[in-house]
């Protein structure tokens, strides 16, 4: 192109080129100057796309004192503004534009590049290297926007802009760089696919407000992204999944108030996640569809207060294999579906009766305390909504956690209750033994019931045997008979107190003999049994 083949308009972008000055060709009427209504605009605001590629590569002559770059607002671009592989030194600010063909930067190496209130049909940058910041704000594109591999060393800003494409994804920004932040706010809409896999943000990932659409897709594709800040997704709303799994954030990841719906599917899937200080999905979020974290590393707290969850007949809330040093599981309403919690490592769970689910999966599941500890018995009830069957480990836990905070009581409990509940799985010969060790001892963690029954069988032995005398053996011993030491002698089957051999029961009461000495070797055996469980588990 030479400049004699430059219309009226275009010498005038020229001329505002080489001087680094904006030129506005708009009116003044805000619906007229709307890019969707470029179709009523003349000749005196339609610049050809060859016209800006040959300023931007060829055709620029600075002026004295003047640095040039290209500021051109209402203007409607025919044809392609192609720039593959180009070397531009200058800043590029487009305000209210309506591109009619293909905006391309493939490989090319440019500074700070600015579309704001504008249409385009399809941006292609990838592999790009942006000195500054690339913008592409508040406008319209209504096929892919690429920047798979590019270098952006200051801030991607696609605040406010709506995306979409009915043939493919929205946006791809597959191992995209961007050293400053990435903002996606601001009521920014993409239909279709946004996908960061391998994506590295120096700063934060800001989507704030967002509306990503992909109803029984990937709403956002973000594997293995690295971001060096914050993920902040507050408000965010979402149809589609949101696919994190690798990811590895070194701030804070964020859903306040977000709303994500796959009904039916994982509504976010963070397989693996990492994230230097905590996860909050609390204060109004609400998921329709699975909350997938399993295997993630969360430094510090994963935080569901006040969260909604439904997936009815499915898993609500999977966190097998994660680590967290605390987790907030008071939610809104209980979670519709299962909460999968097997094999994780938690520091403190904080959570409330009214939000346990109606079904949970805890074997594995290692913690240090509850915050709120609530007694025994409806920690019990917490841990028998797992119904994959008994299990020792959970109640073991249970029982170190109320250990850990000092109500040794509390642990004797649990692990007395784990016992009862244990029986029920046994045979019934080992049912009945089981039995007879919880009536007498409590399985060894209510030894005070062998003595209970030691003096009710002392009492009951001591004045039968005074009511009924026992007959003297030898009519020449001297041994003076005592009650209560003859009914010791016979439930002391391993100590010999001498009444036992001095003296027989009359035969009306020597049934009573009998009976002490098999209560005597009851007790004994199971105190020992007992007491041996006890100090194993310990």
């Amino acid at each position: 192109m030479r400049t004699e083949d430059l219309t009226q308009v275009e010498l005038r972008v020229r001329d505002a080129f080489s001087r680094g000055e904006r030129l506005d060709l708009r009116v003044g009427d805000t619906d007229e100057d709307r890019p969707a209504n470029s179709g009523r605009w003349g000749a005196e605001r339609t610049v050809r796309g060859a016209a800006l590629t040959w300023l931007l590569l060829d055709g620029a002559v600075a002026e004295p004192g003047h640095v040039p770059a290209l500021r051109l607002d209402g203007a409607r671009v025919d044809g392609s503004l192609e720039l593959d592989y180009a070397e531009i030194p200058y800043r590029v600010t487009m305000d209210g534009c309506d591109f009619r063909g293909r905006v391309t930067l493939y490989s090319a190496r440019t500074r700070q590049f600015s579309l704001k209130r504008c249409r385009l049909v399809r941006f292609y940058a990838a592999n790009a290297s942006i000195d500054g910041d690339l913008k592409v704000r508040h406008s319209q594109l209504d096929g892919l926007l690429n920047l798979d591999g590019t270098h952006i060393t200051g801030i991607l800003n696609l605040d406010g802009s709506q995306l979409s494409n009915a043939e493919g994804p929205a946006l791809t920004a597959n191992r995209l760089q961007v050293e400053d932040h990435i903002w996606m706010r601001r009521d920014f809409t993409a239909e279709g696919e946004v996908i960061l896999r391998s994506a590295h943000v120096g700063g934060d990932l800001d989507m704030s407000g967002a509306q990503l659409l992909k109803p029984g897709g990937i709403a956002l594709k973000a594997s293995r992204m690295h971001v060096e800040g914050d993920m902040v997704c507050d408000r965010i709303k979402t149809v589609g999944e949101v696919d994190i799994p690798g990811a590895r954030v070194d701030g804070v990841v964020r859903f306040w108030n977000a709303q994500l719906r796959n009904p039916e599917r994982r509504a976010l899937h963070g397989y693996h996640l990492q994230v230097g200080t905590s996860l909050h999905l609390n204060s109004g979020f609400t998921a329709e569809g699975s909350i997938d974290l399993a295997g993630a590393r969360i430094n510090g707290r994963i935080t569901l207060r006040d969260a909604r969850i439904t997936a009815p007949g499915r898993v609500a809330l999977a966190m097998p294999h994660a680590q967290a040093e605390e987790v907030d599981l008071r939610m809104r309403e209980r979670p519709l579906g299962l909460v999968d919690l097997r094999h994780a490592m938690v520091g403190i769970i904080r959570d409330a009766s009214q939000s346990w689910p109606d079904e949970l999966k805890v074997d594995g599941l290692r913690y240090d305390r509850f915050e709120d500890p609530l007694p025994p018995r409806q920690r019990i009830r917490w841990l028998l909504r797992d119904r994959s069957g008994y299990t020792p480990q959970p109640f073991e836990q249970l029982a170190l956690a109320y250990r850990s905070l000092g109500h040794d009581d509390e642990a004797r409990t649990i692990s007395l209750l784990k016992e009862r509940l244990r029986r029920r799985t046994l045979p019934r010969r080992a049912r009945v033994w089981g039995t007879i060790q919880d009536i007498t001892v409590g399985y060894g963690y209510r030894p005070m019931r062998a003595g209970l029954w030691l003096i009710g069988l002392l009492a009951l032995g001591s004045v039968v045997f005074t009511v009924q005398r026992p007959i003297r053996t030898a009519p020449d011993s001297t041994e003076v008979f005592n009650p209560v030491i003859f009914t010791l002698d016979h439930l002391l089957p391993v100590i010999g107190l001498g009444q036992a051999t001095a003296f027989t029961p009359t035969p009306g009461t020597q049934w009573i003999g009998y009976f002490l000495t098999g209560c005597g070797w009851i007790l004994a055996t199971t105190i020992v049994t007992g007491v041996t469980r006890s100090l194993n588990r310990r």
